[in-house]
């Protein structure tokens, strides 16, 4: 009889702990289903062309003009609707083993990219449609938020925490017919059609990282693949600024 009270006692406070939501705490909780990415990126590309500026990181690994492993990292501002200012450098590996950096800075206003060296002096070149001209091309970072109205294919990937907030990860397959449709719809972009004869038949895979509270993209990682150029990059975004102030950091 001793041994069925005792039982008894047992499962009664096992019920307690469950009804208080103890054991839930406790317990292995099952993983949230995936989202659909579709809405969530879209949403996310228009929040994104909705801000007043943002700044911006980037570093990555370019094949530039038949010389594979140049290295590039960066920073500048985004304004809206059009208008950018890069500082760039780049590790050239030389056929001596050593390997020439070069400082550059990049220009992007009223649909035209320009070009400035300071090491070869303070004038600015327009190297807009040029892509022998071009240190990076095909880094238009405005330009480049159209992945996220330009997707065929996407995948959750999990969220994770960046920037001490909550995003969303997912990888997306790029349609490059649509990319170059959604640039030559923006008379900004600068899109020349040298420029589209290149993307058309592009390689683009990208991931993106989004805030789940605001829908502001936080990171787009680029794998991009061309007949004239390939490149790997990543872009990092902060201090975003719409036209009421600061949201974020």
């Amino acid at each position: 009889m001793g041994r069925l009270i005792s039982l008894g006692v047992a499962i009664a406070s096992i019920l307690l702990i469950w009804k208080g939501g103890v054991l839930n705490s406790v317990l292995p909780q099952q993983a949230p289903p995936p989202l659909d990415p579709g809405p969530v990126i879209s949403k996310s590309g228009d929040a994104m062309q909705g801000l007043k500026s943002v700044h911006l990181s980037l570093n990555g690994i370019l094949v530039l003009n038949g010389v594979a492993g140049v290295k590039v990292t960066g920073s500048g501002d985004l304004i809206y609707p059009h208008k950018e200012n890069l500082s760039l450098q780049l590790e050239i590996p030389a056929a001596n083993g050593q390997t020439a950096i070069v400082a550059t800075n990049e220009r992007i206003e009223g649909g035209h990219e320009f070009i400035q060296f300071p090491s070869q002096g303070p004038a600015w070149k327009d190297v807009t449609g040029n892509s022998k001209g071009q240190v990076a091309p095909g880094m238009d970072p405005i330009a480049n938020l159209e992945f996220a109205h330009a997707f065929r294919a996407s995948d959750d990937l999990g969220d994770i925490t960046m920037d001490q907030i909550a995003v969303h990860h997912f990888s997306l397959t790029v349609d490059p017919g649509k990319y170059v449709g959604q640039l030559k719809s923006d008379p900004n972009s600068g899109v020349t059609a040298q420029d589209e004869a290149v993307l058309t038949n592009a390689g683009i895979q990208v991931e993106v990282w989004i805030s789940a509270s605001d829908s502001l993209m936080h990171q787009m990682k680029i794998d991009m693949s061309t007949t004239q150029f390939t490149w790997t990059l990543t872009y990092h975004f902060s201090n975003f600024v719409t036209g009421g102030g600061s949201t974020s950091t």
